[in-house]
């Protein structure tokens, strides 16, 4: 149905930006009092009252962008039933039907203030908590820092991020073409959606250290392995109960394996996040004896800060999806042997391009470092006030003279 409503209230539309802009420069002079001013420009007294005193009047709308921005966004419905609640509250006459406000008005008021009606994605509440200005730029402070005191400004083959991530046994992602208006299906192995883990590393520079692949069991047999000449050279295999990362796995992984992949050219930094698998004594001893230093990223944060989520596995998760439905096409209602699973993630990270290794660390501000990776409009609005006051007070005090310099001009 195509909408056209004519607007029939006159109220604020009997004076221009430029009219407000004169009678509040009038009223501030001493030139007209806010009743003359009113009754001359027929602006509101109110609204000149907040403008000569500089009081902000937050609108309805600045208050959905600001909830929107904090992660509870309002629906259409919600944001009617506020207008209609702050009209029955405050006695005000209008031309709603029934005092509530219709569609009309609702698309006009999206119109007015640029508004749209999107579908919000789903943030956990802890990323969304730790998306705070505090951390992240502490971090990218202590990552300039680390990354000068190293002397790996112009090095990115130095610098390393690891991450593993979940690949499923059944694809999803690669579409079909067929007839429209009927439902499409794939044919797979069984109801169920097998995961296995998968850790993969690579530096700055775009090289790839050989992953580990992490099966459920309690022992990694011989047939689970890639044919020979098939895997990614090098490849580590573990098993661990329920398929997840243990620590004595990575730690295994890390010393016999990724240490073994680095040159002979020293330091070397490997940024990760900070789950408990990642943190062990052994491991920490170890980096410490080859000059590699660890730098965890802060606590939920890998959607802003970790190269390998920024850009390479997507990239990988899309390209193992695309093998998956190949492999099924030859092997209609057969489940994946774990030895062909090792020859595809082989397959798939051989053919990774370094450049979107490369893009991975630019997205994330490392390489080079750019602490302004994170847009500022995903900080909470007091939250970038109060950082930004901090570092004011920090440039106040370092300009401040010391107290032997002010006792030597006295002197």
């Amino acid at each position: 149905m195509v909408r056209n409503y004519v607007r029939k209230s006159t109220i604020g539309s009997g004076y221009s930006q430029e009219t407000l802009t004169i009678a509040v420069d009038l009223i501030k002079s001493g030139s007209l009092s806010t009743y003359r001013a009113s009754k001359i420009y027929k602006i509101p007294k109110n609204t000149l009252a907040d403008h000569v005193k500089g009081r902000r009047v937050t609108s309805l709308a600045d208050c959905i962008c600001c909830l929107e921005k904090w992660g509870f966004g309002l629906t259409r419905k919600e944001i009617i039933k506020i207008v209609a609640d702050y009209v029955r509250v405050n006695n005000i006459k209008t031309q709603f039907k029934n005092g509530i406000p219709g569609e009309d008005w609702f698309l006009n008021f999206k119109r007015r203030h640029n508004l749209s009606l999107t579908t919000p994605q789903s943030v956990e509440f802890a990323r969304k908590k730790n998306v705070d200005p505090f951390l992240i730029y502490d971090y990218f402070d202590l990552l300039e820092k680390t990354v000068k005191e190293l002397g790996l400004d112009d090095k990115p083959s130095q610098i390393w991020n690891l991450k593993e991530s979940s690949f499923c046994c059944d694809p999803s992602k690669t579409k079909i073409v067929g007839q429209k208006g009927y439902p499409s299906t794939r044919t797979t192995s069984g109801p169920g959606k097998q995961n296995t883990t998968v850790l993969m590393c690579c530096s700055a520079i775009g090289d790839k250290a050989p992953p580990l692949i992490i099966f459920k069991g309690k022992n990694v047999w011989d047939q689970w392995v890639a044919p020979p000449d098939t895997e990614f050279p090098n490849t580590t295999y573990a098993a661990t109960s329920n398929g997840w990362m243990e620590s004595a796995v990575f730690k295994n992984y890390f010393q016999k394996s990724f240490i073994k992949h680095l040159s002979d050219d020293r330091p070397v930094l490997v940024i990760y996040n900070g789950h408990a698998t990642h943190l062990s004594v052994d491991v920490f001893k170890t980096a410490i004896e080859n000059q590699i230093t660890i730098l965890k990223l802060p606590p939920h944060t890998s959607h802003l800060l970790q190269p390998l989520d920024l850009s390479v596995f997507k990239s990988l998760k899309t390209r193992w999806d695309a093998k998956l439905v190949e492999w099924q096409r030859k092997n209609v209602g057969v489940k994946i042997p774990k030895c062909i699973f090792s020859k595809l993630i082989g397959e798939i990270w051989t053919d990774t391009k370094p450049e979107i290794i490369i893009n991975g660390f630019v997205k994330a501000g490392i390489s080079p470092i750019n602490r302004n990776v994170v847009p500022v409009e995903l900080f909470d609005p007091t939250a970038i006030q109060r950082w930004k006051s901090r570092q004011a007070q920090k440039i106040a005090d370092v300009s401040l003279p010391s107290t032997s310099s002010v006792s030597d001009i006295d002197h």
